[in-house]
C-alpha cells in the first residue's frame, strides 16, 4: 500500500489551484482503477482564519484603492465546498484538517503513516519528517513586475530560491516553467519533474442539463472563462470581437465572459472594460456573467462555439479553462505564448498574442468552419491514455526520490 499526502495549502484560494489539486488527484486515480498500484490517497486542508483574512483584505483594498498598491485579496472559500470538489473524483478519499502550521502537519502525516505529500506550494522544512515534493507555479513577475508590488517580487524570489534550494523533486506545470527556471535561477539540484498536458473529461458534462434561461444567453456565442485579471487581456479579445461583428452579414453573436471581476491589484481594471465595451457599443453583445457555479460554467461551455484564451501569461498550457474545452472536443483559440504552444491538440487554433486583428480572423475561421463532432467513447478512451499518463509521471516524481 502506497500511501500519498496531498497538500492543499495555498491552492484553496483560487479555481485554478483547486482545478490542480484535482488533476492531481485524477491521474493518480487512474492508477489505481487500472490496477497496476494500490494508492490510499490522503488529503490534508488548512484551515482558514477567517476572521484574520478579513482585516488583512480590508486593509490590502484600502492601500489599494488610496495608494494605488497591486496588492492581491484572500478568498474566503468553505470547508465543504473544498471537499465536495475534490470528492468528485472519489468518495474514498481521506480528509484531513490541520492548524495550517508545520509542525501540526509534520504530525498527522506520521500518525497516518504517509510515504510522500505533494505538492508542497511553500518549502518544507529540512526536519520535515516525511519525504516531500514541492511545487513551483510560474514567473510571471519576472516578466511583468508592473503587476506586482515590491514585496510580492521579493516574496516570490526568495520562496523559489529556497524551494530549489530545499526540495529534491519539484513539480511544475510546463516545459516554459522549467525553461525559466534555467533562464532565472540557472543551476539547481533539484530534480524538476514537468507535468504532461492532460485535459480531464468529467462524464456529467455530458450528462447535465441545467436550467440557463436565468442568464439570457445569445443562440450563438464565444465564451472567456477567466478571471478578469489584467494579463488575461480582456481587451484584446472585446476589441477583436467588435472586428469580428463588422464581417458577418445578419449574424446575432454574443461573447459570454464568466470568472470573478475583481484585480485587487488594478481595482479599476474591471470598469475599464465595462467603459471600452460602451464605447465600442457592445453592450448589447457582450455578457459578463461573473463567478457562477461550476455547472453552470461548464453548461455554457458546451454551446459556445468556440473558447478563446487571450492571456498573456499562464503557468500551464492554456490556463484551466482551455482544459476543459479540450477534454471536450470545443474548439479553443489561443494565444501563441510559449507555454501555450505546449498544447498539442486539433481542437486548438493560435492567434499572434495581443493581435486583435489576428483574433477577430481566427474567430471568423471558427464561426464559418464545420467542426468536427467528437464520440463521447473517443472523448473518453482520450482522457483515459492522458490520466494515466499523468499519474504514471506523478509516481515517478518520488518513486526515484
Amino acid at each position: 500500500m502506497l500511501r500519498i499526502g496531498i497538500l492543499t495549502n495555498q491552492f484553496t484560494s483560487w479555481g485554478g489551484g483547486v482545478d490542480f489539486i484535482r488533476l492531481i488527484l485524477n491521474g493518480l486515480h487512474s492508477i489505481n482503477e487500472k490496477g497496476q498500484n494500490e494508492i490510499e490517497i490522503s488529503i490534508y486542508i488548512p484551515n482558514q482564519a477567517v476572521k484574520r483574512i478579513k482585516v488583512i483584505n480590508a486593509i490590502k483594498s484600502i492601500l489599494n484603492t488610496f495608494f494605488k498598491k497591486k496588492y492581491q485579496l484572500q478568498r474566503i472559500i468553505s470547508k465543504k465546498s473544498i471537499e465536495n470538489s475534490l470528492k468528485g473524483v472519489n468518495e474514498n478519499f481521506n480528509f484531513y484538517y490541520y492548524d495550517n502550521s508545520e509542525l501540526n502537519l509534520a504530525k498527522l502525516t506520521v500518525q497516518h503513516q504517509i510515504d510522500v505529500v505533494l505538492p508542497s506550494f511553500k518549502p518544507l522544512s529540512s526536519s520535515f519528517p516525511i519525504p516531500w515534493v514541492g511545487y513551483i507555479y510560474d514567473f510571471q513577475h519576472k516578466y511583468y513586475p508592473e503587476f506586482f508590488t515590491e514585496q510580492e517580487i521579493d516574496r516570490r524570489n526568495t520562496e523559489f530560491a529556497l524551494m530549489l534550494e530545499q526540495a529534491q523533486t519539484i513539480i511544475v506545470n510546463a516545459k516554459a516553467v522549467r525553461d525559466d527556471i534555467d533562464k532565472f535561477i540557472g543551476v539547481t539540484n533539484a530534480r524538476i519533474v514537468t507535468l504532461p498536458f492532460c485535459p480531464f473529461l468529467n462524464l456529467d458534462f455530458f450528462e447535465m442539463q441545467m436550467d440557463l434561461e436565468k442568464y439570457k444567453l445569445p443562440k450563438k456565442y464565444f465564451m472567456i472563462s477567466n478571471q478578469f485579471w489584467k494579463h488575461k487581456d480582456h481587451i484584446t479579445a472585446i476589441k477583436a470581437f467588435k472586428l469580428f461583428l463588422n464581417e458577418l452579414e445578419n449574424e446575432n453573436v454574443g461573447l459570454v465572459c464568466t470568472g470573478q471581476t475583481q484585480d485587487s491589484r488594478f481595482p479599476d481594471y474591471f470598469n475599464s472594460l465595462q467603459e471600452l465595451i460602451l464605447e465600442l457599443k457592445l453592450n448589447d453583445r457582450i455578457k459578463i456573467l461573473g463567478y457562477i457555479p461550476k455547472s453552470d460554467q461548464l453548461q455554457i461551455l458546451k454551446n459556445c462555439i468556440a473558447l478563446i484564451q487571450p492571456t498573456l501569461f499562464e503557468g500551464g498550457p492554456g490556463g484551466g479553462a482551455v482544459y476543459e474545452s479540450v477534454a471536450y472536443g470545443i474548439p479553443s483559440i489561443v494565444s501563441d505564448i510559449a507555454v501555450n504552444k505546449e498544447l498539442d491538440d486539433e481542437t486548438v487554433i493560435f492567434f499572434e498574442t495581443g493581435s486583435v486583428e489576428d483574433l477577430a480572423e481566427k474567430m471568423l475561421t471558427v464561426f464559418y468552419k464545420e467542426n468536427h463532432q467528437y464520440s463521447i467513447d473517443d472523448l473518453v478512451l482520450k482522457n483515459k491514455k492522458s490520466l494515466l499518463r499523468m499519474g504514471e509521471q506523478i509516481l515517478n516524481t518520488f518513486q526515484t526520490n
